[in-house]
């Protein structure tokens, strides 16, 4: 008798669960006709928005941002915080269902730079109304690149913002994503569908942040060379104007010359440049002090770096880094089946790129089942691990290690 009663409360809870979520659904599509799934439908839905809100909840929390949960389970979570001073986006829209990402830079470009892909011509044009085009003008892009432009208040200041680096980072951008638009102050990354894996969150938030770094970040548009003083001054006639000459330092007298004989030189002695991997012996290379700045120092990542990743892939490295989290998994895209912790460390931090721009490289480790509790009381804290070198990602700037173990 005892276990019948039970029974029957247990299905007036699950009955109270359903009623709540259909009443929520109605209150939602207020005005629409309940779709034909009914109850069942609305119970998927329920599961479908917790699988998605899971995945983002985690993408937010390996990047340290800010996960900012749904009222209901048919509104859309969001992803909001910094990186560097760059401030992070990432929402969806609906009909049809788009992921949106956006970078807003720490300061503006102030050149009315426009740059745009998309695969609505349409959108193209409504942007780009009123504006002149210059990427046929100053031969930017290239024919095979459908439905992008690009355009600035002047060409002059646009070719003296479009370094070469830029050139190649926008043709790369253009390249890369169907949809993408490049202004003053941001650039801004869509998608179709709602993204629902967390390593997709991550390494397309990474990627267009890689790209805000190098339109976004500080750069002189005026020529280094008219900040020099010059020998003459220009005036509006061309009159030519010796310009003023600085007074002359008195000499030192002989007795303040006497006081150091041998003075000792007031710079220090620039470093030796970094030796190359093809200098580097075997061990040398898979320290992560060698092996990182060497797969990453690049803005962007082409053959030479897989290249070198493919003459360490398989090796065994010891290596310490800052346990940012870890979860149970049973299936994963880079791991595969076998089940295990996943690890996301924090490796280290190098300068990328010509713009000398701190980045950190991240370390996804694969441990086994028992080490999770051990894992989760160091959280925070910096360890020392061995692992094999499975895979990397340019844009993500993470590497995979696999058979992880503490050391």
């Amino acid at each position: 008798m005892a276990h019948l009663i039970f029974i029957l409360i247990f299905f007036i809870v699950i009955l109270n669960v359903f009623a709540k979520i259909a009443k929520s659904a109605k209150k939602i599509q207020t005005g629409k006709k309940a779709s034909a799934g009914g109850l069942l439908d609305n119970i998927g839905k329920a599961f479908s928005a917790s699988s998605r809100n899971e995945a983002w909840m985690k993408a937010a929390g390996d990047l340290g941002l800010s996960f900012i949960r749904p009222s209901t389970i048919y509104d859309s979570p969001s992803i909001a915080g910094r990186i560097e001073g760059f401030e992070i986006s990432v929402s969806t829209e609906r009909e049809p269902d788009r992921t949106i990402y956006r970078i807003t830079f720490p300061k503006g470009i102030d050149i009315g730079f426009l740059a745009m892909r998309d695969q609505a011509e349409t959108m193209l044009n409504r942007q780009f109304s009123g504006r002149r085009r210059l990427e046929k003008i100053l031969n930017l892009l290239p024919d095979d690149l459908k439905n992008s432009a690009v355009s600035a208040y002047e060409e002059k200041t646009l070719t003296r913002f479009l370094t070469p680096k830029r050139k190649e980072a926008l043709l790369r951008c253009l390249r890369l994503f169907e949809n993408v638009k490049i202004d003053d102050n941001s650039i801004t990354v869509s998608y179709d569908g709602v993204e629902q894996n967390p390593e997709r969150l991550c390494a397309r938030i990474n990627t267009a942040l890689m790209f805000a770094r190098v339109f976004g970040c500080d750069a002189e548009l005026v020529p280094a060379a008219s900040a020099a003083a010059p020998e003459t001054t220009t005036l509006p006639n061309d009159i030519r104007v010796p310009a003023e000459k600085k007074p002359e330092v008195p000499a030192r007298t002989e007795p303040e010359q006497s006081e150091k004989k041998n003075p000792e030189p007031t710079e220090t002695p620039a470093a030796a440049p970094p030796r190359s991997p093809d200098e580097l012996s075997g061990n040398e290379l898979l320290k992560k002090e060698a092996l990182l700045p060497a797969l990453f120092s690049s803005t962007f990542v082409g053959a030479k770096e897989k290249e070198l990743f493919e003459k360490v892939k398989g090796k065994e490295v010891v290596w310490n880094g800052l346990l940012k989290g870890e979860y149970e998994f049973g299936m994963d895209f880079a791991f595969g089946n076998q089940g295990g912790v996943k690890a996301m460390l924090e490796l280290m931090e190098i300068r990328q790129g010509s713009y000398s721009m701190k980045i950190k490289v991240k370390g996804v480790v694969c441990f086994p089942k028992e080490e999770l509790q051990k894992l989760r009381s160091l959280n925070g804290e910096t360890i020392t691990f061995r692992g094999r070198l499975l895979k990397f990602e340019g844009f993500a700037r993470e590497v995979y290690l696999t058979s992880g173990a503490l050391v």
